[in-house]
């Protein structure tokens, strides 16, 4: 039972670190390209950045056990 919960769980961990990274990318480079000062919100939006790169290390880090 509890195999069968862990392999959705780390495709959905891997979709959302790879949505973090892009949009946060793309957020960042638009903000960024707006306004050249660094404030809260960029910090904000390179920590949510980084969560997704942890999410997809920790996908290729951990293979599966099928």
């Amino acid at each position: 039972m509890e195999n069968e919960d862990k392999s959705p769980r780390k495709t959905w961990d891997l979709m959302i670190g790879i949505a973090l990274v892009l949009f946060g990318g793309l957020r960042l480079y638009n903000r960024l390209q707006a306004q050249a000062e660094w404030d809260f919100r960029v910090m904000i939006t390179i920590l949510f950045i980084g969560y997704g790169g942890y999410l997809i290390y920790k996908h290729f880090q951990n293979p599966s056990k099928d």
